[in-house]
């Protein structure tokens, strides 16, 4: 039986995240042997979207792929790069909102002979940005990737705030995605599981950043925002403990289900 092993990691906060993924990734690489590495990227500069040396520092560390957020166009820096013809074909960002905006929203990988597609979606409940419906936004990436395979692989970051949400999306490509995992909440849920049609789900595989912290920022300036109901800036620090949270998965390459789903939450002082 042929495999197909993915290690995947939440959002990456900051320095002290990049730094972290950095440290932990090669033992992580020793342990799972994956074919492909994939992070969220949103975060990566300072906590507001990614810069082309943010991203080069992570692909140095063994990251191939990365996937993103409503957060990825807050970089000047950074956005340009959705479209670039180098980067395009590892970074992508959600496919459901403003088709104007810049960049794609799946890469394909081909792993072992077999095409692997990796789509970013966003969710609509609480969310800052306008996008259309993740549902339906789905059908069609998959009406388009069934006319070109016969057992298209799909694994789908979905960007989102609200559980219900992300469960419900779960439920609705049970049976065609091989992986659906959430992000943006910055919080590990544990409820990574097989759904009934052999589709593999976790509601958030958390984030790459500061442990004592408010979802990876520095936790009174997180706190002021509260109390003094501020949109003043979060602040980062550049060192402590760290924790890297994320997925090992194993996939038969024949099937496209689940040979084995394992969460990872390591920490690593920085």
């Amino acid at each position: 039986m042929s495999q197909i092993n993915l290690l995947i990691f939440g959002d990456v906060v900051g320095k002290l995240g990049r730094k972290a993924l950095a440290k932990k990734l090669p033992e992580l690489k020793a342990r799972y042997s994956p074919h492909l590495t994939i992070a969220n990227a949103e975060n990566l500069a300072h906590g507001r979207g990614l810069t082309e040396s943010t991203l080069n520092e992570l692909v140095e560390a063994g990251v191939d792929a990365f996937t993103s957020g409503q957060h990825v166009w807050e970089n000047q820096q950074g956005a340009p790069l959705l479209s670039d013809e180098q980067w395009s074909k590892h970074l992508i960002r959600p496919g459901n909102v403003d088709p104007l905006l810049p960049g794609n929203s799946a890469m394909t990988f081909v792993v072992l002979g077999k095409p692997v597609t990796i789509a970013n979606l966003q969710g609509r409940l609480f969310m800052s940005q306008e996008s259309s419906s993740p549902f339906l936004s789905f059908d069609r990436i998959w009406q388009e990737l069934s006319s070109d395979q016969a057992k298209p692989m799909v694994i789908i970051d979905f960007h989102a705030e609200a559980t219900s949400e992300k469960q419900a999306f779960g439920h609705y490509v049970d049976g065609r995605a091989s992986l659906v995992y959430g992000t943006h909440t910055h919080v590990p849920t544990a409820d990574a599981k097989i759904l009934p049609q052999g589709t593999a789900y976790c509601t958030d595989i958390g984030m790459v950043g500061l442990t004592d912290s408010v979802i990876g920022f520095e936790k009174n300036s997180s706190i002021k925002r509260f109390l003094e109901e501020t949109t003043a800036p979060y602040e980062l620090l550049s060192s402590g403990q760290a924790e890297v949270n994320g997925l090992a998965i194993s996939l038969d390459i024949d099937s496209n289900r689940v040979l084995s789903l394992e969460q990872i939450r390591e920490f690593v002082d920085i």
